[in-house]
């Protein structure tokens, strides 16, 4: 049954307004589970309508590390995607589903870097304008790299860039695109599920958290298509924004603190995605940075791999012992980017 009238949503009510006088109430009991039966076919939709425009980029064993831990450990390399970053997987599935009319006022979004750099790439692909609002921890490097491309900058504080860029959003007709709270975004970043599914099986994904962007889309796809696979993730100690929102059963804010993973600041989980990842992900564990220092080391050195320390935060949790695995199995490391020249590595692993 469809009603007219107004809709206010909060956690767990819909107050319908069908006139003066008559009022419905429909209630959703918080933890309640929502049906995903058939939201991987929408993962698959976005890999269409993005995959002329991206890498397939490589999924490799890491065969030090293998031998060091006693199993089998792999990398899929979004280092190495266009723009150095899974972000425009997401970027390109929202902008491509955009009207004329919208991708003539242009978008404008939020980032720490690698989102903005992803709607910079796609907005001068398509010769429309584009503002990023970037968070004052954003690095130098990644800053001069959207503005090579185009598209004006602003700076703020991680905890008031969604509003500046709402409010930017709002006074010019430009589009706002979430960075992670976007289940158009979520989707196209779940087509790097798409592609390690496609080679393997009965694994664990292991996928660094931030908003909840990428492991939302990841998870909805793994979840519909295959029963042996885990999806786990992996977030900061210092912003364990998911571990206080799950025990609190609903997206809680944290106190922004240190950390080495500069891609995984989010203070809050997004609305969006949470009930996602909260039914879907099997596991979300913190990690140390002494421990993404040392991953970071291993991949730099000895895989001979160019990451930020954001993508080392899942081999920092296998070190750290935080997730369990034996010589049978095959585990997954989602490298979510490495806009990071090789002396900022090297400065961290020696510092």
């Amino acid at each position: 049954m469809f009603f007219k009238g107004q809709y206010h949503f909060t956690n767990s009510l819909y107050r319908i307004i069908i006139s003066k006088k008559v009022t419905v109430y429909l209630i959703f009991f918080k933890g309640e589970k929502m049906d995903y039966k058939n939201g991987y076919k929408e993962t698959i939709k976005a890999r269409e309508r993005i995959g002329d425009f991206i890498y397939e980029t490589p999924l490799v064993r890491l065969n030090y590390i293998s031998e060091m831990l006693g199993t089998s450990i792999y990398a899929k390399l979004e280092n190495m995607q266009k723009t150095n970053s899974f972000k425009i997987r997401g970027a390109l599935n929202k902008i491509r589903k955009l009207s004329e009319e919208e991708l003539k006022k242009g978008v404008v979004t939020a980032s720490s870097g690698n989102h903005g750099k992803g709607i910079a790439t796609c907005a001068k692909m398509l010769g429309i304008p584009a503002k990023i609002v970037l968070s004052d921890t954003s690095t130098e490097a990644k800053r001069q790299m959207i503005k090579d491309l185009g598209a004006e900058i602003v700076i703020t504080s991680v905890e008031t860039r969604f509003e500046v860029a709402k409010e930017i959003s709002e006074k010019e007709g430009m589009t706002f695109i979430h960075p992670y709270d976007d289940l158009d975004v979520s989707e196209g970043q779940g087509t790097i599920a798409v592609e390690v599914l496609d080679k393997m099986d009965n694994l664990k994904m292991i996928v660094p958290i931030g908003g909840g962007g990428l492991i939302s889309g990841i998870a909805m796809y793994t979840k519909g298509v295959s029963k042996g696979s885990k999806v786990i993730g992996v977030e900061p100690e210092n912003v364990a924004r998911y571990t206080l929102s799950l025990k609190e059963g609903e997206p809680s804010q944290v106190k922004r603190g240190a950390t080495l993973a500069d891609g995984l600041l989010s203070v809050k989980p997004g609305d969006h995605v949470f009930p996602i990842v909260r039914d879907l992900v099997d596991d979300i564990v913190t990690c140390q940075d002494k421990n993404i220092k040392k991953a970071l080391d291993l991949l730099y050195n000895k895989e001979k791999l160019i990451v930020e320390p954001s993508s080392a935060i899942g081999l920092g949790a296998i070190l750290e012992g935080k997730i369990d695995y034996d010589d049978k199995d095959k585990l997954v490391l989602i490298i979510t980017g490495g806009n990071v020249e090789g002396r900022a590595i090297e400065e961290i692993i020696n510092s």
